[in-house]
């Protein structure tokens, strides 16, 4: 289903003013104890509200020329998951179409400084 169709668009707006409607006409014909009564209204309200806000996220991202085109696009994964698997390098591409620590790369990995290997620090020359 294509969320930029005008169907769509007309669609969700028909829900919203359907559900209006429902809210404004069942809202004294529910029956029952207090807490029935208010759950009961708290519902109709919460889908009103839901419906009206898809209609209105529907009309912007059309007006906005299709931000979100599809339902594949909505529920798409933008971050997928890392490949901690490498085999022992990288496979990120560089300009020179090898990876560092890569079979045959030209570039070179220098070990980190142990803690023990760096000199302890100056003492201070303020006064005291």
């Amino acid at each position: 289903m294509r969320l930029t169709s005008p169907a769509t668009q007309y669609l969700s707006i028909v829900v919203a003013v359907l559900a209006t409607v429902a809210v404004l006409l069942l809202w004294n014909r529910v029956r029952g104890p207090r807490v029935v009564r208010y759950s009961a209204r708290f519902g109709l309200l919460l889908g009103g509200y839901a419906a009206t806000a898809v209609a209105v996220l529907v009309s912007v991202n059309i007006a906005y020329g299709g931000l979100i085109v599809s339902v594949d696009d909505l529920f798409a994964n933008l971050n997928p998951p890392m490949n901690y698997n490498h085999g022992g390098y990288l496979r990120h591409h560089r300009p020179g179409g090898s990876a560092p620590g890569a079979p045959g790369a030209t570039h070179t990995a220098t070990p980190a400084a142990s803690p023990a290997a760096t000199p302890p620090p100056k003492p201070s020359t303020l006064p005291e």
